[in-house]
């Protein structure tokens, strides 16, 4: 039985460690597997369709599965399961890339982010604070008297707001890179507290530098993680069981 306190680590091929992990014990699946937009030996692509029929297996019936994706990957993972595919979230980042290629198109400030699932999962919305209340002015119909206006003032009191499908969020500048296509920890931690309760259990069978990994160590969530790659592993697995990435020393 897998425990919040002693995350299940795997190195190998993610297809075949999958067949592993028993039917219907994963809560959420967060993987931010190879797009192929490149020629390193790590952005090799998956077999979807294996890969597919493991996430079906291995996850609970009402499980989020949430897959970073660009373009044009993020075509073929869509249509790679339509049926289930429900929406899309976009994280802008603070810094575009592309620079060499900046006469030629945009500069790229986003990544797509595909959210699938089989029956409604989990949903704990990350609602934003501090918002200005807000007061508005709608006219009422009014029958009783010709041409009389009637007006009523409506009064948001509620400074909160539910997310939206864009999120904004830096790279984390302030500590050690450890990964090419490494993602920012709280936005992973954003995903798994929208998407998972404590106590769950999240699966990244492309765990990369391990930042799934820790954000469940830090929210008191069960994790599985897969990586191929040796030198990836060793370090996903010192920074899970350590308790994260060290700042950099000249970080404020």
């Amino acid at each position: 039985m897998l425990d919040k306190n002693n995350p299940v680590l795997m190195q190998g091929d993610c297809l075949e460690l999958l067949e592993t992990i028993p039917d219907n014990s994963i809560d959420m699946v967060c993987c931010d597997m190879p797009y192929g937009t490149t020629n390193c030996r790590w952005d090799a692509t998956l077999d979807l369709r294996r890969l597919w029929a493991q996430y079906r297996r291995v996850t609970t019936e009402n499980a989020a599965i949430v897959l970073f994706a660009q373009t044009p990957f993020d075509k073929v993972l869509g249509v790679s399961n339509l049926e289930w595919l429900r929406y899309e979230l976009i994280w802008q980042k603070t810094h575009a890339t592309g620079h060499l290629n900046a006469k030629k198109m945009p500069m790229k400030a986003h990544e797509n982010i595909l959210v699938f699932y089989n029956k409604l999962p989990t949903y704990n919305p990350q609602k934003t604070t501090g918002h200005i209340r807000k007061t508005s002015v709608k006219r009422r119909d009014n029958t009783s008297v010709y041409g009389e206006q009637n007006f009523v003032e409506l009064s948001y009191e509620s400074t909160d707001r539910h997310p939206r499908s864009v999120l904004t969020f830096p790279k984390d500048t302030q500590r050690i890179a450890l990964h090419p296509t490494q993602k920012p920890l709280a936005l992973i931690e954003w995903l798994v507290s929208t998407f998972t309760n404590e106590g769950d259990a999240v699966l990244d069978n492309c765990m990369g530098s391990g930042t799934t990994g820790e954000a469940c160590q830090r929210l008191g969530r069960r994790f599985v993680g897969m990586e191929l790659d040796e030198s990836h592993f060793a370090v996903a697995s010192s920074r899970i069981l350590s308790g994260g990435v060290p700042a950099l020393r000249n970080a404020a």
